[in-house]
């Protein structure tokens, strides 16, 4: 009998053990000191469901056997260069998890630090303007999504602060708006003080009175600045590396003014390959012409 209570201690001993291990294993995991990787990586493929374009807008796009872009160089001589720093733990996750560094044709750097969600998606940004000069500045950018994957907001320090806002409807960004706060008399009433902002906004369409269809947008293409009038400035890379949220669901067509949407700002003419993905964008803007193409 004594034998078997010695026996049944000694069983008993090593099942707690074992209990306490297995906590101690989710504890490590818990506070990322353990459990491997726990951040999702970056992934161009969720955004871009048929591939990224091989150009884009004047822009050659690289990527290594992983998918990831490691390059982007404008017709204009500007390249972006992509580091990324996969998480190993919970607690790397607050680190900058890639960064961007954009060299323009006359050698002045910008560099962005990017901090990403758990899809991948900038979540935070601290961008060195003249990096390793002198002149070095510094300002921030912080992204809001929406359960869709859609960039909504986008706040950055530069300045006086600025705040920009994007509406989505069925997949469509169908309004913007940026306010501009200080830097002078903004609001036209003689004083300054804490009410000084200006806002401008834009109606986006989707169709118009020659194309009652909406176009898909096969192609994941967002041009922010051409199409939406958002101010991206050189975070416009990040979207072509899959790291600033999804697309529209349709390709934009017109652009009018928010405060009065009897005046179109500019109207889009897209040009598509027999597989539904655009190879030229034409916009018209109170009389100039641009035009854009892509290959992929």
């Amino acid at each position: 009998m004594k034998m078997f209570r010695m026996l049944a201690a000694s069983m008993l001993s090593a099942a707690l053990c074992l209990g306490f291990t297995a906590c101690s294993d989710d504890d490590e995991n818990e506070n990322g000191e353990g459990g491997g990787s726990t951040v999702t990586v970056v992934k161009p493929s969720e955004v871009f469901k048929g591939g990224l374009p091989k150009s884009a807008a004047g822009m050659s796009i690289s990527q290594n056997k992983e998918g990831l872009v490691t390059s982007i160089i404008g017709e204009d001589g500007e390249k972006a260069v992509f580091e990324y720093f996969f998480a190993e733990t919970k607690a790397d996750a607050t680190k900058d998890r890639a960064k961007i560094t954009v060299t323009d044709d006359e050698g002045d750097v910008t560099e962005l630090n990017l901090q990403l969600n758990s899809n991948g998606y900038v979540e935070y940004c601290n961008s060195i303007d003249h990096a390793g000069t002198s002149d070095a500045s510094e300002f921030t950018w912080e992204m809001k999504y929406d359960a869709d994957g859609h960039l909504i907001e986008m706040r950055r320090s530069e300045g006086s602060g600025e705040l920009t806002k994007i509406t989505y409807k069925d997949g469509d960004a169908v309004k913007t708006s940026t306010s501009y706060m200080g830097g002078g008399d903004m609001n036209g009433d003689g004083v300054l003080d804490g009410n000084d902002e200006r806002e401008d906004g834009a109606i986006i369409d989707y169709t118009t009175g020659e194309i009652a269809t909406p176009i898909d947008n096969k192609g994941c293409l967002m041009m922010f600045d051409e199409l939406l009038d958002v101010d991206m400035d050189e975070m416009i890379y990040a979207y072509y590396g899959g790291m600033l949220g999804k697309a529209t669901k349709h390709l934009p067509l017109a652009m009018r003014d928010a405060d009065d949407t009897s005046v179109e700002l500019s109207n889009y003419k897209w040009t598509l390959n027999s597989d539904g993905y655009p190879t030229q964008l034409l916009i018209k803007d109170e009389g100039d012409e641009k035009k854009y193409t892509f290959t992929w």
